[in-house]
């Protein structure tokens, strides 16, 4: 779904601290607001003074069409993040968007499980509501280092979500890693068929969940991090292996172009 890009300015409406070193811009551009999907994303021109280069790609984290707004959540842990905090109300940020493809849910599904870790949780939030007309399930495991780094709950709930919590300091919710909670949750289920697992965060925790969809033999997807300079395939810079040679002989696809959404089973994860 990425041909509906443009090459715009977004106005900023907000900016938000929803977490520890997490923010929330609320943009306003209608076109990207109305056309946007769970898995996409808007590659940003970070503000001169903070001498990056490249721009930097942001999970469309929800949109509300009707006003022209969609939001993108990010950490303030790099240069250039560290400058898009500081950004006012009514500045205009050069953008490309909507980027990427999308999940997809079979019409069978009875229930959507969403894991994410950290940050990985930005695509999810208009996930839930591309699906809140959807009468099925929808549980989120949602993993952090601790209860400071928590955000979005409220929505979440808001929008049909049951929220499990895990934290790595036992500070709320489950007391250890995301991906064990999951396991123990799956193990309980009589039955698997009409169930999904939508996944994002670091890396490590994909391999683990990729490895937990293969025991329980879960359809997954999974919304990759790469880094992605260009966001439209013309520098080569985000390759991702796939685990099987496509009939062309081809042994990589491209996160922006090709994803950031692939199979969980197609693809091979490596820091």
């Amino acid at each position: 779904m990425s041909g509906n890009k443009i090459l715009t300015e977004a106005t900023v409406e907000h900016l938000e601290n929803v977490a520890e070193d997490m923010y929330r811009i609320h943009l306003y551009e209608p076109h990207i607001a109305q056309t946007s999907h769970a898995g996409q994303f808007v590659n940003i021109q970070i503000p001169k003074e903070a001498a990056v280069f490249w721009r930097r790609p942001f999970s469309i984290h929800g949109t509300r069409p009707e006003s022209g707004i969609f939001e993108i959540l990010f950490n303030a842990v790099g240069r250039g993040t560290q400058v898009l905090k500081k950004v006012k109300n009514s500045a205009k940020l050069n953008l490309v968007g909507p980027l990427g493809n999308t999940f997809n849910h079979p019409d069978h599904l009875k229930e959507i499980i969403i894991v994410a870790g950290g940050l990985g949780i930005a695509p999810f939030k208009l996930m839930l509501q591309n699906l809140l007309n959807r009468q099925l399930k929808k549980t989120v495991f949602f993993g952090v280092s601790s209860k400071s780094n928590l955000c979005c709950l409220d929505e979440f709930h808001r929008l049909g979500a049951e929220c499990r919590i895990s934290t790595e300091d036992g500070s709320q919710g489950y007391r250890g890693f995301v991906t064990d909670d999951l396991q123990n949750y799956l193990r309980k289920l009589p039955d698997l068929s009409h169930r999904q697992l939508l996944v994002c965060g670091p890396t490590p925790m994909l391999r683990k969940v990729q490895e937990i969809a293969q025991t329980f033999q879960i359809d997954a997807q999974v919304s990759v991090e790469n880094i992605m300079a260009c966001g439209f395939g013309a520098c080569m810079g985000c390759p991702v292996q796939l685990a099987h040679p496509l009939d062309d002989g081809k042994q990589f696809l491209l996160a922006c172009k090709d994803g950031p959404v692939f199979n969980m089973d197609e693809i091979l994860l490596d820091d």
